[in-house]
Protein backbone atom coordinates (compact mmCIF):
# COMPACT_ATOMS: atom_id res chain seq x y z
CA UNK A 1 0.00 0.00 0.00
CA UNK A 2 1.54 3.23 -0.86
CA UNK A 3 1.95 6.12 2.11
CA UNK A 4 -0.99 8.22 0.04
CA UNK A 5 -3.30 4.86 0.64
CA UNK A 6 -2.04 4.62 3.66
CA UNK A 7 -3.09 8.14 4.53
CA UNK A 8 -6.31 7.83 3.07
CA UNK A 9 -7.43 4.41 4.99
CA UNK A 10 -6.38 6.27 8.19
CA UNK A 11 -8.13 9.68 7.33
CA UNK A 12 -11.53 7.76 6.58
CA UNK A 13 -10.95 5.89 9.76
CA UNK A 14 -10.08 8.45 12.55
CA UNK A 15 -11.60 11.89 10.43
CA UNK A 16 -14.20 10.67 8.36
CA UNK A 17 -17.44 10.78 10.80
CA UNK A 18 -20.74 9.68 8.63
CA UNK A 19 -23.26 8.01 9.99
CA UNK A 20 -26.45 7.37 8.13
CA UNK A 21 -29.15 9.46 9.48
CA UNK A 22 -26.93 11.51 11.86
CA UNK A 23 -26.28 15.79 10.72
CA UNK A 24 -22.95 16.96 12.03
CA UNK A 25 -23.02 20.92 12.83
CA UNK A 26 -20.32 22.90 11.15
CA UNK A 27 -18.75 26.25 12.48
CA UNK A 28 -20.62 28.15 9.92
CA UNK A 29 -23.83 26.70 11.43
CA UNK A 30 -24.93 24.42 8.97
CA UNK A 31 -25.93 20.79 9.28
CA UNK A 32 -24.14 18.51 7.25
CA UNK A 33 -24.26 14.69 6.78
CA UNK A 34 -20.43 14.23 7.40
CA UNK A 35 -17.65 15.65 9.41
CA UNK A 36 -13.77 15.80 9.11
CA UNK A 37 -12.24 15.99 12.25
CA UNK A 38 -8.66 16.40 11.19
CA UNK A 39 -7.17 16.39 14.10
CA UNK A 40 -7.78 12.53 15.16
CA UNK A 41 -5.61 11.88 12.09
CA UNK A 42 -2.80 15.03 12.05
CA UNK A 43 -2.07 14.39 15.68
CA UNK A 44 -2.03 10.57 15.22
CA UNK A 45 1.19 8.80 15.52
CA UNK A 46 1.33 6.84 12.47
CA UNK A 47 -0.41 9.58 10.15
CA UNK A 48 2.40 11.97 10.67
CA UNK A 49 5.59 10.57 8.44
CA UNK A 50 2.72 10.09 5.96
CA UNK A 51 1.71 13.91 5.90
CA UNK A 52 5.58 15.08 6.10
CA UNK A 53 5.99 13.12 3.47
CA UNK A 54 3.33 13.90 0.63
CA UNK A 55 2.64 17.24 1.75
CA UNK A 56 6.61 17.50 1.22
CA UNK A 57 6.29 16.03 -2.30
CA UNK A 58 4.08 18.96 -3.28
CA UNK A 59 6.61 21.96 -2.21
CA UNK A 60 7.66 23.72 -4.70
CA UNK A 61 12.01 23.23 -4.66
CA UNK A 62 12.64 27.08 -3.42
CA UNK A 63 10.75 26.77 -0.44
CA UNK A 64 11.62 27.72 2.81
CA UNK A 65 8.93 26.86 5.65
CA UNK A 66 5.83 25.51 5.74
CA UNK A 67 3.04 26.80 8.15
CA UNK A 68 -0.90 27.89 8.47
CA UNK A 69 -3.80 28.97 10.44
CA UNK A 70 -3.25 27.69 14.20
CA UNK A 71 -4.04 24.64 15.28
CA UNK A 72 -5.38 23.08 12.31
CA UNK A 73 -2.20 23.65 10.41
CA UNK A 74 0.39 23.21 13.14
CA UNK A 75 0.50 19.63 13.45
CA UNK A 76 0.86 19.20 9.60
CA UNK A 77 3.84 21.94 9.55
CA UNK A 78 5.39 20.31 12.21
CA UNK A 79 5.29 17.10 10.36
CA UNK A 80 6.57 18.25 6.94
CA UNK A 81 9.21 20.07 8.69
CA UNK A 82 10.63 16.86 10.58
CA UNK A 83 10.09 14.88 7.49
CA UNK A 84 12.08 17.75 5.42
CA UNK A 85 14.95 17.18 7.84
CA UNK A 86 16.32 14.16 6.46
CA UNK A 87 15.88 15.16 2.73
CA UNK A 88 18.22 17.26 0.83
CA UNK A 89 15.00 19.93 0.54
CA UNK A 90 14.68 20.60 4.92
CA UNK A 91 11.93 23.37 5.63
CA UNK A 92 11.28 24.86 8.75
CA UNK A 93 8.30 25.54 10.50
CA UNK A 94 5.44 28.76 11.41
CA UNK A 95 2.16 29.29 12.60
CA UNK A 96 -0.50 31.92 11.76
CA UNK A 97 -2.01 33.53 14.82
CA UNK A 98 -5.40 34.12 15.20
CA UNK A 99 -4.66 37.51 16.51
CA UNK A 100 -1.20 39.57 16.49
CA UNK A 101 0.55 39.30 19.47
CA UNK A 102 0.08 42.40 21.83
CA UNK A 103 3.62 42.12 23.14
CA UNK A 104 7.23 41.57 22.29
CA UNK A 105 7.28 41.84 18.17
CA UNK A 106 3.42 41.96 17.93
CA UNK A 107 3.68 39.55 14.99
CA UNK A 108 1.01 37.62 12.83
CA UNK A 109 3.13 34.74 13.08
CA UNK A 110 5.01 32.53 15.31
CA UNK A 111 7.99 30.36 14.07
CA UNK A 112 11.51 30.00 11.99
CA UNK A 113 10.34 32.37 9.29
CA UNK A 114 11.73 35.67 7.93
CA UNK A 115 10.57 38.66 5.73
CA UNK A 116 11.15 37.86 2.09
CA UNK A 117 11.20 33.86 2.67
CA UNK A 118 9.61 31.66 0.31
CA UNK A 119 6.69 29.69 2.29
CA UNK A 120 3.66 27.03 1.80
CA UNK A 121 0.35 27.95 3.52
CA UNK A 122 -0.92 24.96 4.76
CA UNK A 123 -4.31 23.72 6.21
CA UNK A 124 -6.15 20.43 7.39
CA UNK A 125 -9.43 20.97 5.59
CA UNK A 126 -11.33 23.86 3.87
CA UNK A 127 -15.10 24.21 3.28
CA UNK A 128 -15.40 28.02 2.38
CA UNK A 129 -11.76 28.48 2.40
CA UNK A 130 -12.21 31.55 4.70
CA UNK A 131 -9.09 30.63 7.21
CA UNK A 132 -6.78 29.63 4.27
CA UNK A 133 -7.24 32.75 2.27
CA UNK A 134 -7.20 35.15 5.67
CA UNK A 135 -3.33 32.95 6.86
CA UNK A 136 -2.20 33.43 2.88
CA UNK A 137 -3.21 37.35 3.61
CA UNK A 138 -1.15 37.34 7.01
CA UNK A 139 1.70 36.47 5.39
CA UNK A 140 1.73 38.23 2.81
CA UNK A 141 1.37 41.28 5.34
CA UNK A 142 4.63 39.84 7.26
CA UNK A 143 6.79 40.32 3.81
CA UNK A 144 6.45 36.31 2.88
CA UNK A 145 6.07 35.39 -0.45
CA UNK A 146 3.60 32.44 -0.81
CA UNK A 147 4.70 29.60 -4.00
CA UNK A 148 1.05 27.55 -3.00
CA UNK A 149 -0.91 26.01 -0.22
CA UNK A 150 -1.48 22.48 0.47
CA UNK A 151 -4.43 21.34 2.03
CA UNK A 152 -5.12 17.86 3.24
CA UNK A 153 -8.96 17.70 2.46
CA UNK A 154 -10.77 19.21 0.14
CA UNK A 155 -14.44 19.70 1.46
CA UNK A 156 -15.52 20.21 -2.05
CA UNK A 157 -18.63 22.94 -0.59
CA UNK A 158 -19.25 26.24 -0.45
CA UNK A 159 -16.94 27.82 -3.11
CA UNK A 160 -14.20 27.62 -1.23
CA UNK A 161 -11.98 25.85 -3.57
CA UNK A 162 -12.09 28.57 -5.98
CA UNK A 163 -12.21 31.22 -3.70
CA UNK A 164 -8.47 29.99 -2.71
CA UNK A 165 -7.73 29.57 -5.49
CA UNK A 166 -8.82 33.47 -6.53
CA UNK A 167 -6.67 34.55 -3.31
CA UNK A 168 -3.61 32.22 -4.55
CA UNK A 169 -3.75 33.44 -8.17
CA UNK A 170 -3.30 37.08 -6.66
CA UNK A 171 -0.04 35.93 -5.53
CA UNK A 172 1.06 33.65 -8.25
CA UNK A 173 0.65 30.62 -6.21
CA UNK A 174 -1.45 27.54 -6.67
CA UNK A 175 -3.13 25.36 -4.46
CA UNK A 176 -3.04 21.61 -3.78
CA UNK A 177 -5.63 19.37 -2.02
CA UNK A 178 -4.15 16.20 -1.14
CA UNK A 179 -7.75 14.26 -0.95
CA UNK A 180 -11.01 15.55 -2.06
CA UNK A 181 -14.37 14.97 -0.04
CA UNK A 182 -15.25 12.46 -2.81
CA UNK A 183 -12.00 10.73 -2.51
CA UNK A 184 -12.85 10.08 1.63
CA UNK A 185 -16.38 9.06 0.63
CA UNK A 186 -15.28 6.47 -1.89
CA UNK A 187 -13.05 4.78 0.43
CA UNK A 188 -15.67 5.19 3.38
CA UNK A 189 -18.06 3.37 0.87
CA UNK A 190 -15.32 0.37 -0.13
CA UNK A 191 -14.39 -0.26 3.42
CA UNK A 192 -18.38 -0.22 4.53
CA UNK A 193 -18.73 -3.10 1.54
CA UNK A 194 -16.43 -5.12 2.78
Amino acid sequence: MSGRDELLRILVHRSYLREPGRQFRLASGRLSDYYIEASQTTTYHAALPLIGAQVHACLPPDTVAVGGPTMGADPIAAAVSYHSAGTPRPVSWFSVRKSAKEHGARRWLEGSVSPGDRVVVVEDVITSGGSLIDAVGKCGEEGLRVLAAVVLVDREEDGGRARVEDALAAVGARLHALFTRADLEHAWQTARAR
